[in-house]
């Protein structure tokens, strides 16, 4: 499978803020909460409780996605090569 990166012109990608007060989720209400593919929907949490870092490889795509492909350069140089 060739891969593609996130920051390639043709990727649809968005980050969207909580939405709500620090009381529901600690986060102020226009903080950056989810990184969202455009193109299925999938998103996960940025920075979850866990502490572990989020990053474009861990969306959960749909398996028909266009955007399945795409992934961080880390990801493909430890991953793929």
């Amino acid at each position: 499978m060739a891969m593609r990166s996130f920051a390639d012109p043709e990727t649809k990608f968005r980050i969207e803020a909580s939405g709500t007060p620090p009381s529901v989720d600690g986060l102020a209400i226009t903080e950056p909460k989810w990184l969202v593919c455009e193109e299925c929907g999938a998103k996960v949490r940025i920075d979850g409780p866990d502490g572990h870092q989020t990053t474009i490889d861990n969306l959960p795509h749909d398996r028909d996605c266009e955007q399945r492909d795409v992934v961080s350069r880390y990801f493909e140089e430890q991953y793929v090569r």
